[in-house]
Parts: C-alpha cells; structure tokens; sequence
C-alpha cells in the first residue's frame, strides 16, 4: 500500500515536471476565473464587469502573465466595482492596496500567489492551510501578505453586509460620514485583527521551526503553527469577546491540516532512519555535513537513497562534496 502510493506521488511530481508549461497556464486561469466569480458574486456592483464572457477572456489574460500582474488586474477589478457603489469604499480600498504594495509586494514580490489563495481558502474553509504552507514553503515576509490577505477578504465582506447603507454615489457630507464609518468599522474590527495576527506569527513561527535541522521538522511545524493559530484566535477571543464560532474553527483547522500534510507529502519527503553525517576539511575550513536522504520511487519498488561505501574504496556522497569543497579528508560521524 505504501509503495502505491509513493508511485502515485512519483508519477504526479514527473507528470508535473513534463507538463509544466501546461499545467501553470491552466492553474493560473482557473485561479484567475474563480477569484472574478467570488467578486462578481459578492461585491458585483457593475453589472457590465459580471458579464461571465468578459471573466473569461480577464481569465485567459492572467494565464499569460507572471502572478503580480493577474493581482494588479483584480485590483483593478475590486477597484471599479466599489466606485460603482460609493467613492469612499473604494478609496480606503486603494489605500489598503497600495499599503500592501508598499509593504508586501516590494520585498517579499515572489509570494503573491498566497494572497490570491486566501479569499478561495475562506471560501472552502481552510483558511488556516494558507500561512502553515506559506512557512512551509515561502520566507518570513509572507506574514505581511497572509495578513493583509485577511485585512481585504474581511474588508469586502463588510462591504457586501453594509452595501445599502454605503451605496452613495453623489458627493457631499454624506460622503464623508461614509468615510468616517468605514474606517471606524475596520479599525474596530477586533476579530479581524486578532485572525490577521494570528496567522501572521503562524507563518514566522513556522518557518523557523521548519528550517531546523530536527528529526521531522516540517511535521514539527505544522503542529506548532497550528497550535499558535488555535491559541493567538483563543486569547483574543477571551480578551476581547470576539464571538468566534469554535466548531467553525475547529472543523477548518481540520480540513486545513489534511492540505498542509498533503503540501508536506508533495514537496518534503525523507527517510530520517538513513541519516549520515560527514566531516572533512580542506585548506582553510572544517566542514560537518548532515545528508538526509529523499524517499524514492523506480520501477515499482520503493527505494532510498543512500550515502555508502563504493566499489573503489571511497564514499560516493562523501567524494563528491569533499571534491567540489576542496576537501582532503571525510571521516563519518555516524
């Protein structure tokens, strides 16, 4: 059973590296469309903007681009929908954009693709999932993005529940109470800014664990990150009676777990009962090399490879770090 499954894995990676410049296109399409629906369903205020043919051919134009670009365009399509309903949502919708941009997208530009997750993940409810795999995967500065990702999904929300009271397109004073309310109503949202928090210290805290050179560390992380989530959610619940629905909660750090096990699955898989430590040295340095080796698949057999003893006398892993290090000599710590 478990040899199966390591060659549906195997066959899934190589499928992948074989199609690659199929598979990404489409990915980014089908991520691209399901975004437009989201706003079309929840803040379509302009009707010529919900057109599904019009989503479609936006869709086609974000599978060509690089991932910062498909964010820009549904900024862009955010942007309009919400002038359509007043100009004052819209404008602290700028201003949470171009905050993000400054903060997130000028440092960190490579992990966009996190924040175009996040709304789909509170859709499905495995919003959690989203700042585990971050530090699983990407660098500390994804907090900046999962916690902005939080702020705009919760911002909209609040625009679709209040869109009878904000809807003012003329001008004048009631523009400006508008504006007032708004920024009142995200500034007060307690419950936002505990969640945008919390997964910001899961993704920092994740990725430190992960980088350890402990036995399973990624699993390590994944359980810390989730009990970090769990508890920031928790405390700020008691301190500031935010009326968190805790079967909610619970039932989506469940589903989310099972996504970041997956990801873990996918993208880090070693046999820690073949570990080899290494020392040798060359001219100037001392080097103390720990090898894990990845678990592998070949011809319907499950495999590991390892580090041993060649033919000729020498270690094979050994050999070819000390030869590209310059090294002179290679003693196993085992």
């Amino acid at each position: 059973m478990l040899t199966t499954v390591f060659e549906i894995r195997k066959k899934i990676i190589e499928a992948y590296g074989q199609y690659e410049y199929i598979i990404i296109p489409a990915l980014k399409f089908c991520v691209a469309f399901l975004l437009i629906l989201e706003i079309d369903n929840h803040i379509g205020f302009n009707l010529g903007l919900t057109n599904k043919l019009l989503g479609v051919i936006i869709a086609l134009i974000c599978s060509l681009v690089p991932v910062n670009f498909i964010a820009g365009i549904l900024m862009v399509l955010v942007l309009a929908h919400l002038y359509t309903l007043s100009l004052e949502t819209m404008i602290v919708a700028a201003v949470i954009f171009l905050l993000m941009f400054l903060l997130y997208f000028r440092f960190s530009p490579k992990d966009t693709g996190i924040i175009l997750l996040l709304p789909l993940a509170f859709t499905c409810r495995i919003e959690y999932a989203i700042p585990i795999v971050a530090g699983l995967l990407f660098t500390p500065g994804s907090a900046v993005g999962v916690a902005f990702g939080v702020i705009i999904t919760k911002y909209l929300t609040y625009v679709e529940q209040n869109k009878a009271v904000l809807g003012n397109s003329e001008i004048g004073p009631a523009t400006v109470d508008n504006f007032r309310n708004i920024v009142d109503a995200l500034l007060q949202n307690k419950a936002m800014w505990i969640m945008a928090a919390a997964f910001a210290a899961a993704v920092i805290v994740v990725y430190f664990i992960r980088r350890l050179e402990t036995a399973h560390s990624w699993t390590i992380a994944i359980i810390v990150g989730t009990v970090i989530e769990l508890f920031v959610l928790l405390f700020g619940d008691m301190q500031y009676d935010t009326n968190i629905d805790l079967t909610k909660v619970f039932m989506g750090v469940f589903l989310s777990i099972l996504v970041e096990l997956l990801v873990e699955f996918f993208c880090f898989m070693v046999d820690y009962t073949r570990i080899e430590s290494v020392q040798f040295e060359d001219d100037d340095y001392y080097y103390y090399v720990k090898a894990v080796p990845k678990v592998t698949v070949s011809d319907s057999l499950r495999t590991v490879k390892t580090f041993s003893t060649s033919e000729t006398g020498g270690t094979g892993f050994r050999d070819q770090v000390a030869k590209r290090l310059g090294g002179k000599n290679a003693e196993s710590e085992e």
